[in-house]
């Protein structure tokens, strides 16, 4: 995907200071309302200078866009590669599942910083975004749906979605528990919700 804000960006775009700014921005914009971080916050958690910073982004809101793209490539690409190199549609849901999950481990999870500062991006940016989130989750769908004959096409949009933001919500709610424990758990639960066939008639409107 082709952003502004790498255009714009005055360092390299695999250059390590711009990787490690990228990964402590994420982090403070995940806890923090946009309008309360400050570049200064983001270059003492980096332990850089401003100008350090302004090398690689022309301000805060470049770096937000930056740190938004930067996970949703890195989730789409795995996504499509797992898609055509896996022909075993539950092999391949899985990988993308544990994927998601150690992804959200290791870094915030893009939509939920998007979703929380969405106001900040410009319109042409809100929507290639939303272009790259529906592109990963249609990955998803088109797996879903020939093992879930048991319910129709929204209802699984909706579903993998519930699943979606069940997996985000490890970003705040993993206290306590170890990584093991956690992955094995949560993709346990994301596979049953996804794979498992309901007994309950949910195509009815009754």
């Amino acid at each position: 995907m082709t952003s502004g804000s790498r255009s714009s960006a005055g360092g390299s775009a695999s250059s390590p200071r711009r990787e490690q700014l990228i990964a402590v921005a994420a982090e403070v914009f995940l806890h923090n309302a946009y309008d309360s971080v400050t570049v200064e916050m983001i270059c003492a958690q980096a332990g850089v200078s401003g100008p350090a910073l302004y090398r690689h982004f022309r301000n805060k809101q470049a770096l937000l866009v930056a740190v938004v793209e930067k996970g949703l490539d890195a989730l789409q690409e795995f996504a499509r590669t797992t898609v055509e190199s896996e022909a075993d549609p539950v092999r391949a849901l899985q990988a993308m599942t544990d994927h998601h999950i150690r992804s959200v481990m290791d870094a915030p999870p893009t939509p939920l910083i998007f979703q929380k500062n969405e106001h900040v991006f410009s319109e042409v940016e809100r929507r290639r975004i939303r272009r790259e989130m529906s592109r990963y989750a249609e990955e998803w769908i088109g797996l879903v749906i020939p093992l879930r004959p048991d319910i129709s096409e929204p209802q699984v949009r909706l579903l993998t979605h519930s699943v979606f933001a069940m997996l985000n919500s490890l970003a705040t709610l993993n206290k306590g528990l170890d990584r093991a424990s956690i992955t094995v758990m949560m993709s346990h639960a994301a596979m049953q919700a996804l794979t498992s066939s309901m007994s309950l008639d949910l195509r009815s409107d009754e």
